[in-house]
């Protein structure tokens, strides 16, 4: 019975940090208004969260928010990553005070022990959902990058090889063909329209693809580029045809990876095929 009033003091203090929050979150409300609805989901209450990052307790600090921040960076560039790290907060600040409401109302009325065990592993998967999934997400753009990357320096090198420059070049390439990394070279293209020098602009775009391959690649590129067309073709020729071989070994690994992850369900499957005959022949035995 104490046990049961405990929990639903606590039930009604988490219910009344949601309602002030609700209420006092409104001055948030134009931070939020242009958020995507399918996106961040309860888009509305998310001045919840922004509300409770006001408060000590529940403030976005320490490694969460370096590891926010610099996810967020990558995805959103430098001008707004600071907001969608802290908005990515909030979001998961509100689902989780959700959560807690609803599962110690539950726990309190029923006094079952099993809720406090559902609402903690809730409360982990909207922590994978929300926190992980920016970090997911920066992962797949790299993943995506690097398979369409030999391809990409294959048709720069072609044009830079005709008689191009780079700018017009990397432009060509942009806007020919939709996807992960085209969509940072058409960035790097902004970047250039807008004053950035060629150099600064593709090493903004090695960063942002977040791949070691990619980057790399393009601190040669520009040390390249100062040496005029010429070098910057035979490097980009020798570059397309070493990223053609390492894709190749790549799809070799991926192959054997999935072969190795057939084997399991193969064991579980000739398993159950061994103990359909092993029955089968006991039952026959039997008569």
């Amino acid at each position: 019975m104490i046990l049961k009033i405990i929990l639903l003091v606590l039930a009604t203090v988490c219910t009344m940090l949601f309602i002030v929050g609700l209420l006092k979150g409104q001055k948030y409300e134009k931070l939020i208004e242009n958020l995507d609805a399918s996106r961040y989901g309860m888009k509305d209450f998310l001045v919840i969260g922004f509300f409770m990052n006001d408060l000590r307790l529940f403030r976005l600090r320490g490694k969460i928010e370096s590891d926010l921040k610099m996810q967020s960076r990558l995805i959103w560039d430098n001008i707004y990553y600071e907001y969608y790290a802290l908005v990515t907060w909030a979001q998961f600040l509100t689902y989780a005070l959700l959560t807690v409401c609803i599962g110690l109302i539950l726990c309190g009325l029923i006094n079952a022990g099993i809720v406090l065990l559902i609402v903690a592993l809730a409360i982990m998967a909207e922590w994978n959902l929300v926190i992980s999934n920016m970090k997911e997400a920066v992962e797949a753009r790299k993943e995506a990058c690097e398979i369409e990357f030999p391809n990409m320096i294959s048709k720069l090198s072609l044009l830079i090889d005709s008689g191009m420059i780079l700018r017009e070049a990397w432009e060509v390439v942009a806007y020919g063909k939709d996807g992960e990394l085209y969509e940072l070279m058409r960035k790097t293209c902004d970047n250039m329209k807008n004053g950035a020098s060629d150099a600064s602009a593709i090493y903004r775009f090695g960063i942002l693809s977040d791949s070691p391959e990619i980057k790399k690649f393009t601190s040669s590129m520009i040390q390249g580029i100062s040496k005029g067309n010429k070098e910057l073709s035979d490097f980009l020729m020798r570059q397309a045809s070493e990223q053609l071989a390492h894709k190749r070994q790549l799809a070799l690994q991926e192959g054997e990876k999935a072969a190795g992850k057939l084997i399991v369900p193969l064991g579980i499957t000739f398993a159950g095929i061994i103990m359909i005959i092993v029955s089968a022949a006991m039952q026959s035995m039997s008569f």
